[in-house]
């Protein structure tokens, strides 16, 4: 193989990963088979590469000796670094998780602007913790569940659908006030300006990865994620005493039936919550996969990929595709003979 047609960069005394050409491959079969021939020919190598040293930040360290290779695999992308006659990366991923801005680069803007004199000052430097792996262990988990298992494949009406406005921020600030300037001007401009959105959703996440900054500011996720999910169970307690049934929640919202409901907290600010889907006909496969129509129009939501999106639109799928064989989650995992497809079936 002749890595040499792949896009690359001569080598450096000292390597910067960020200017390091980056060839993506699709995660689908014919960019899958490209990429584990990469794979497997560098693993042939053997000996003749070692690994690559990294910084806290992820970067390249100085002590690296090269030739040097890794392979770091995300939730998102896996992702190969090569250092040998000149220097790679190769990226599977999905091309639409690609897109846009990603999450270091969303950290990177949050923190820059944090440090700015109108939002305080705040260095998030001041927040680092040294047993950010172990702090990451307690953190909660999202609360996406079936409340009531018999209601799995029944068909309802008259539902509703409850949702915080950013939850996962707005935890961040009801846990930490400091930083309610920066997160409230984010909130206010993601509707007119994307990355402000992007910066919103995925710091919080960025905060606690072990993988591109080893979960040194796990803390403050923890804390969001837990105030997210006390107001979640808090709202459901109100929902369930003023008569109305609990379907399930999907990490910050919560499907409903019975009256529209209204109540404490209820509005347009940042971490208040409003009804965005009403009057619907709902059915659940679990709490990851559901159908509604909502004044005549269609909505499935399967949580990740699957081989009916490849087969046609979401757009164009209809009440019952759901179920479609080729409408379960697909996840991809990475095994000594390259990625390998795993069913999720959730």
């Amino acid at each position: 193989m002749k890595l040499e047609k792949y896009k690359h960069s001569n080598i450096t005394t000292k390597p910067n990963q960020m200017t390091i050409p980056v060839n993506t491959f699709e995660m689908d079969e014919e960019g899958i088979k490209e990429f584990n021939s990469i794979f497997l020919y560098i693993k042939k190598m053997g000996k003749k590469l070692n690994p690559i040293i990294r910084t806290e930040s992820g970067g390249i360290s100085n002590k690296t000796i090269f030739p040097a290779y890794d392979v770091r695999n995300t939730s998102t992308v896996i992702e190969i670094t090569l250092i040998y006659k000149y220097m790679y990366r190769f990226q599977c991923r999905s091309i639409k998780q690609a897109a846009g801005i990603k999450g270091r680069q969303a950290f990177i803007k949050f923190k820059k602007l944090c440090r700015q004199k109108r939002f305080g000052s705040i260095n998030l430097d001041d927040y680092k913790i040294s047993n950010g792996a172990d702090v990451k262990e307690t953190i909660e988990m999202p609360l996406i569940k079936m409340e009531h298992q018999f209601l799995i494949d029944e068909e309802l009406d008259n539902v509703h659908h409850i949702d915080f406005h950013n939850s996962y921020p707005a935890g961040l600030v009801n846990t930490h006030p400091e930083f309610k300037d920066v997160v409230e001007y984010l909130y206010n401009k993601r509707k007119t300006d994307p990355e402000c959105k992007a910066i919103l959703n995925l710091t919080i996440g960025f905060f606690q990865s072990e993988k591109c900054c080893k979960a040194q500011w796990a803390n403050l996720s923890k804390d969001a994620i837990a105030d997210n999910n006390k107001r979640l169970i808090d709202l459901a307690e109100k929902l369930r005493a003023s008569g109305r049934v609990i379907i399930s929640y999907n990490t910050d919202g919560i499907w409903y039936f019975g009256d529209i409901y209204h109540g404490e907290n209820e509005g347009d600010k940042l971490g208040q919550w409003h009804n965005d889907h009403i009057n619907c006909k709902f059915r659940a496969k679990s709490a990851g996969a559901y159908e509604f129509i909502e004044d005549g129009v269609y909505y499935p939501v399967v949580r990740g990929h699957t081989h009916l999106d490849d087969l046609k639109p979401r757009s164009s799928w209809q009440w019952g595709d759901i179920y479609n064989k080729d409408a379960v989650a697909v996840k991809y995992i990475l095994t000594d003979d390259g990625i390998e497809e795993v069913i999720d079936g959730k």
